[in-house]
């Protein structure tokens, strides 16, 4: 059954295989190609799309077509493949106008409750990671253990990147995989992302940039001062992080954009560049990497260390 729902298994295994991109498309929405992979712009929010595939690369989550009507546009699972299978394109082009997150996902979910895990007893995995793995410097990695930026989670032994707010109080947290070839990273359901890991100094000078590791990699490879300027992790592109230190350290002035050094990374500089000039009294500028990011950066400095090292016994 389809106009009166409920659908079949296999009814729901074709829906969700629907080609994302041309259906898009098809209801005037605009997507970049980034090689073989498609982004789309959901309000602040960068998502990726394959064919039936997408993945939000802030909530860290992602399904096929079906789950992507029930994400963005609060439909029932139900609701979405008994339309992707019997729906003409004019049908589609009738959907409501994609409704801002806590509109659309408040139909479907309850506000969720930030969970911290617990930690280990040691954080050896954590810093054989970051440090031998990422070649971030031990004190830096210390310095924010000591303030409690940072820990490892005793279940599953992921690197924890917390962020509090001025309280003290735990209000974001993003995982990040530490074994050997593991791509694993999630920002905790419940986090909230003005809230993101960041370490809140005293000057002027304010560094922004997409991941923890990068942020740590640049603090590795610009040691002088450090603890006096505030970082922030965006744990993705969105600058609701850097809004929210701003209105709360009014000393900070200089805003430094440390994003990935590729398209997209250019683009989202620009973009909170934009939005951080139009709102604040401050100056901003946009300092890339010469690889892919700061931790690639990082881990050819460490190699050309160790190579100049051995040249020199």
């Amino acid at each position: 059954m389809i106009g009166g729902i409920p659908i079949t298994k296999k009814q729901r295994y074709l829906a969700g295989r629907t080609d994302l991109v041309a259906l898009l498309r098809s209801r005037g929405e605009t997507l970049k190609r980034l090689g073989s992979e498609w982004e789309w712009k959901f309000h602040e929010e960068r998502v990726t799309i394959r064919g039936h595939l997408w993945f939000d690369q802030y909530t860290q989550k992602g399904g096929d077509a079906v789950g992507f009507f029930h994400y963005f546009y609060g439909e029932s699972e139900e609701q979405a493949a008994a339309m992707l299978l019997n729906c003409s394109l004019s049908d589609l082009e009738k959907l409501p106008a994609r409704s801002p997150p806590s509109l659309s996902r408040s139909k479907q979910e309850e506000p969720k409750h930030l969970e911290i895990p617990p930690a280990h007893k040691d954080m050896r995995r954590l810093f054989a990671y970051l440090c031998q793995t990422r070649g971030i410097a031990p004190e830096v990695v210390s310095a924010f253990a000591r303030k409690g930026h940072i820990f490892e989670d005793a279940n599953h032994h992921n690197a924890m990147f917390v962020g509090r707010d001025e309280q003290g109080k735990v209000r974001h947290l993003h995982a990040r995989g530490t074994l050997t070839g593991s791509h694993f990273r999630q920002t905790l359901p419940g986090s909230e992302k003005e809230y993101s890991f960041h370490w809140p100094g005293t000057s002027g000078k304010l560094y922004a940039f997409e991941a923890p590791v990068d942020m740590l990699s640049y603090i590795s490879l610009h040691p002088e001062g450090w603890l006096n300027h505030t970082y922030v992790a965006l744990c993705g592109v969105s600058a609701a992080p850097i809004h929210r230190l701003l209105e709360t350290q009014p000393q900070l002035q200089d805003v430094t954009l440390c994003l990935d050094n590729d398209k997209a990374g250019h683009n989202a500089a620009r973009r909170i560049a934009g939005e951080l000039l139009q709102e604040w009294n401050v100056t901003v500028s946009a300092e890339f990497s010469t690889l892919k990011d700061w931790n690639d950066e990082l881990l050819s400095f460490r190699q050309e260390e160790s190579q100049g090292l051995t040249m020199s016994m």
